[in-house]
């Protein structure tokens, strides 16, 4: 674990001013460096060796801070990076880039970097993943330190009373018994510095959350998105397969009906059944114009294990 620490203090609080060089340069630069981590990427998932696996996070970590020093880089899409997780809100105010490892033990651990979008200096902050040390994550708003880690599959911005929110979705492959998909919430503080969680989310017992955590069996695939047609927050409610299981989040399973949140004065507020029957969804859930949501089986063994996404 001390290596995977160093891992991230790599990224701590990056500035680097930007020096003046030709648009060619910049591109045929980053290209370059792209290719080193579409390499490094590739191990990180696909090693069967953990020491492999975690020397080529460390060495993932050093070069994507040295491609995101390029003047523009911000602008590069990084397309050879299939295992990486980049989005960008509709702003444009900032990028993030989210990555997992699994260890031997079947838990994964997760990377994330969030650049911000300044034209003169390089302004990055890693995220240290930190879900095993929380007691209480569904009600903790956190600095980039104490991330809980997840890999984003879709980012929705919007407004309210003149501060921007970022509603991030992420799925976590938790262990081999149970998967999690999270709605986090992305803000900036006086001081432009980024907070994870905000208590604006209502779950079913009528208490507002920071984050919202849905916990099911690893076999299970559910889908939780932000659907644009209807404005809504949208996913599968969730409920064990029979009722001498309740609480044991291994056995819980989509049970075929929808919830849903919409935005009310500030508040996700939650709904249940959002369509009668199956038949009544208008829209394809599963659509994205983000990530493909990497919610499917893993196997135990390193070298059959699908890809995260």
């Amino acid at each position: 674990m001390k290596r995977i620490l160093l891992i991230v203090l790599l990224f701590s609080g990056v500035s680097v001013c930007r020096a003046e060089q030709k648009d060619t340069t910049y591109v045929d630069s980053i290209r370059n460096i792209e290719y080193q981590l579409e390499g490094l990427s590739h191990r990180i998932i696909n090693s069967p060796d953990i020491e492999e696996r975690i020397t080529s996070c460390y060495y993932f970590v050093q070069t994507l801070k040295k491609a995101l020093q390029v003047p523009t880089s911000f602008d590069y899409e990084f397309t050879r990076l299939k295992t990486v997780s980049i989005l960008k809100p509709s702003d444009e105010r900032f990028r993030l880039f989210t990555w997992n490892l699994l260890l031997d033990s079947g838990r994964f651990v997760y990377f994330g970097a969030l650049q911000m979008n300044n034209t003169d200096s390089l302004v990055l902050y890693g995220l240290y993943d930190s879900s095993k040390y929380l007691r209480d994550p569904e009600f903790e708003t956190l600095d980039h330190r104490h991330w809980v880690g997840a890999l984003y599959y879709q980012i929705h911005d919007y407004k309210y009373k003149g501060k921007s929110h970022y509603l991030l979705f992420g799925w976590d492959g938790e262990d081999n018994k149970v998967n999690k998909k999270i709605i986090d919430v992305l803000h900036f503080n006086d001081e432009d510095q980024p907070l994870f969680g905000l208590p604006i989310l209502e779950d079913d017992e009528d208490e507002y959350k920071s984050r919202l955590i849905l916990t099911y069996a690893d076999r299970a695939s559910i889908i939780c998105r932000y659907v644009p047609e209807d404005k809504t927050i949208v996913f599968d409610h969730l409920a064990p397969m029979y009722e001498i299981q309740k609480g044991r989040y291994e056995f819980y399973v989509p049970d075929g009906t929808y919830d849903y949140m919409t935005f009310v004065k500030g508040f996700w507020q939650r709904r249940e059944l959002m369509f009668n029957n199956k038949s009544d969804n208008q829209h394809d859930l599963r659509k994205t114009n983000d990530i493909q949501d990497p919610d499917e089986p893993k196997t135990k063994k390193v070298k059959k294990r699908k890809k995260a996404f």
